[in-house]
């Protein structure tokens, strides 16, 4: 029985060599060494099964190495994968419009009626080049009309176009100061609280400049450029628009505010031909402009946020052309609901009356949902904005507006647009 106990106790100790958990354990040589000491086993067999124990050791330490070698490397390749896609930022969205338009002219009997179904989207990314440049650029459906994004169904299912709606490099060597070129986003380097001056859809081209500076009272900002607007190919007198913007922002407890002076200089635009996309209601002569254009500008907006959390604000625009008559444009408004409607049950309404007279603004840039961009309007607007859920928003925005301009054939001409819009954001 002594004897066959040894050999159990040898195969066990042999097994145990073959299991790869068990290769490394220094517990196992003191095993041998006690086995060895009391004669169950002899100094050869324990040498031979010793260096087993180490080789075996040493092989589950090679293979380990490799195996943490080859994760190492993996991880490192995925790590600089995900590097690179953090540098890169996508947004976009998808809006569907029904919009009814009641156009009504003092010569016809009846008024004009149209309905249409429409849509519009975007994709923009952004891409860090490094700590101190960014590199922007986005596409849009419409057409080559800088006022709109839309696409109307229509045509018989035709394939409809997307555009490059803007392309950028932005370069901010410290925090307090920036500069773009390309065509790039306006709002972001010239403020304005309605779209009495500037469309939204609007992204203008040359360069910009801002720079910052913050304070317990807040932060003002000084921002300008040189915007490019055509470009001939026989002349070297291209038209171009310059401008200068002061203003000062703030939050103190539940208030807010901004407010900020705009200086617009425009070249070549006096005795030259009317720009692309304008919209006809500036006064001409033979095609020419009979006025230049540059003006004053004043934007503010004050609001409070201790409705229970909601907002209350009061906002308006106000520009003077220095130039010719009929040189004065207001828009002035309110909001209460909200400040941005982007999560579920989240609302905001907004009023804007508008006042622009005829040659107060260049007719190629206002808001062209209040009756087609055009100058020598006034009238009313009304939106109300509601999320149904997260990053899902429906909107209507209804126009009442009416032509006022004196002498002018389609003076006291109205028009009614109610635009219905679900929209939709990532």
């Amino acid at each position: 029985m002594k004897l066959k106990a040894k050999h159990v106790l040898v195969f066990a100790v042999m097994a145990s060599l073959m299991t790869p958990s068990f290769a490394s354990n220094d517990a196992m040589i003191d095993l041998l060494k006690v086995l060895r000491d009391n004669g169950t086993i002899s100094e050869d067999a324990y040498s031979v099964l010793a260096n087993s124990v180490k080789a075996d050791e040493e092989k589950t330490q090679a293979s380990q190495n490799e195996t943490k070698d080859s994760l190492i490397a993996e991880i490192a390749a995925a790590t600089e994968k995900t590097k690179w896609a953090e540098k890169i930022k996508l947004k976009g969205d998808l809006r569907l419009r029904r919009q009814y338009s009641d156009y009504k002219d003092d010569d016809a009997a009846d008024p004009e009626s149209r309905v249409r179904y429409r849509y519009r989207f975007r994709l923009g990314a952004t891409g860090q080049v490094n700590d101190q440049l960014k590199v922007g650029a986005g596409f849009a459906s419409g057409g080559d009309d800088p006022r709109s994004t839309n696409e109307t169904l229509d045509d018989t299912f035709e394939t409809k176009d997307i555009r490059l709606d803007y392309a950028f490099v932005e370069y901010s060597p410290v925090d307090y100061a920036s500069i773009v070129a390309g065509k790039f986003k306006r709002k972001d380097y010239l403020w304005a609280p309605t779209d009495l001056l500037w469309d939204g859809d609007i992204n203008p081209e040359g360069m910009s400049v801002k720079f910052k500076n913050k304070s317990s009272a807040g932060e003002t900002y000084l921002s300008g450029g040189v915007w490019i607007l055509d470009e001939y190919i026989d002349t070297k007198d291209d038209p171009m628009m310059s401008y200068a913007q002061l203003g000062h922002k703030f939050q103190s407890g539940n208030m807010f505010g901004n407010v900020a002076g705009t200086l617009y200089r425009f070249k070549d635009i006096e005795g030259g031909p009317a720009l692309d996309h304008a919209s006809g209601t500036n006064t001409l002569a033979a095609g020419n402009y009979v006025n230049d254009y540059d003006s004053l500008g004043l934007s503010a907006e004050l609001g409070t946020t201790a409705f229970a959390g909601k907002m209350f604000a009061v906002f308006g625009d106000y520009i003077k052309n220095s130039d010719g008559d009929d040189d004065k444009g207001y828009a002035v408004g309110f909001k209460f609901g909200d400040k941005k409607v982007k999560d579920r049950n989240q609302w905001q309404f907004k009023y804007i009356y508008a006042d622009l007279e005829r040659d107060a603004w260049l007719d190629a840039f206002p808001g062209s949902d209040r009756f087609g961009g055009l100058t020598g309007v006034k009238g009313n607007e009304f939106v109300f904005n509601y999320g149904l859920h997260k990053n899902v928003v429906f909107g209507v925005d209804y126009y009442d507006t009416e032509q006022d301009i004196s002498g002018f054939a389609d003076d006291n001409d109205k028009e009614k647009v109610l635009q219905t819009d679900l929209i939709f954001k990532f």
